[in-house]
């Protein structure tokens, strides 16, 4: 038995009553990370049979975690910009 983690699926579907949290952000980045790094290990036990669609499916967690993060750096940022601007407005 393997204690891989659940596949990510990023399907995720977010409602006009859902808090933002930043923790939420980061456990989106360290789900697909881990499903990258449990893709990395499954790759790794084949050793030399590596076949061209572990390949492509590789890729393509890598540039959904790619996404992810810099989802997440936007998302920072813009809130950070929002709060600066909010708190410029109060200070005057």
């Amino acid at each position: 038995m393997t204690n891989a983690p659940e596949e990510f699926s990023g399907d995720h579907q977010f409602g006009p009553d859902d808090v933002f949290s930043v923790g939420d952000l980061f456990r989106l980045i360290s789900d697909a990370t881990a499903s990258a790094k449990a893709k990395l290990l499954e790759i790794k036990d084949q050793k030399s049979a590596i076949s061209i669609g572990d390949m492509f499916e590789m890729q393509m967690l890598m540039n959904h975690l790619s996404q992810l993060s810099e989802m997440s750096t936007s998302v920072v940022s813009a809130s950070h910009t929002a709060i600066s601007s909010m708190a410029r407005n109060v200070k005057g």
